[in-house]
């Protein structure tokens, strides 16, 4: 039961994530930290990618429902290739020197898509999904 809710809790985190790019885009990319170091605003850029941690992120709440791991796993996907394309940044940028960038960046965006996918890796093993 203990990675179920952990998956769930992932995904809440990625649906308010989402939620506020969705909702507040402007606001979501002047606080993020580091956001505004890669590119000019752009409402729908920030708005899809917004909307593709909702459904992320209803995918791995799925784990609270029997029968549906695979979900979960499909779920999981995006925020890891997320944190992936953000670790293949650091090989070519090096991690931020800035402390809330770092922190951004190692915590919240690979440690959470990482964990995430990890998580629901066991989950759909236990689960006989595939």
């Amino acid at each position: 039961m203990g990675i179920r809710v952990a998956l769930a809790l992932l995904g809440a985190f990625h649906i308010l994530g989402g939620m506020v790019m969705i909702v507040s885009p402007d606001t979501w990319y002047v606080t993020a930290p580091g956001v505004t170091m890669t590119g000019p605003y752009n409402f729908h850029f920030i708005v899809d990618i917004g909307l593709i941690f909702v459904a992320s992120g209803a995918g791995m709440m799925l784990s609270l429902r029997n029968g549906m791991a695979a979900f979960v796993l499909a779920g999981a996907i995006w925020p890891a290739l997320h944190a992936l394309f953000h670790m293949l940044l650091w090989t070519h940028h090096g991690l931020p020197m800035d402390a809330r960038i770092a922190f951004a960046e190692t915590v919240l965006v690979a440690g959470v898509g990482l964990a995430g996918l990890a998580l629901a890796w066991v989950h759909v093993k236990r689960n006989g999904a595939i």
